[in-house]
């Protein structure tokens, strides 16, 4: 879990993004982020695509909220 801190650079690469683990409130691993969609004009990240549950290689694709402080 984030612990608020930044470590490291203070930026990071959408392919180190992309396949991270997804987790519920409770600490449960519930899938991992498929896609980064970023605004063209502020260049912040608007949502995350995630890939959660399926069958054999196919899965439901979701939108994940970021949350912003």
């Amino acid at each position: 879990m984030a612990t608020g801190a930044m470590t490291g650079k203070p930026l990071i690469e959408s392919d180190r993004v992309e396949g991270t683990n997804v987790y519920d409130r409770q600490g449960n691993n519930i899938g991992s982020i498929k896609r980064l969609m970023i605004e063209k004009i502020s260049g912040r990240v608007a949502y995350a695509v995630g890939s959660f549950g399926g069958f054999l290689g196919i899965g439901a694709e979701a939108l994940v909220a970021i949350e912003r402080t």
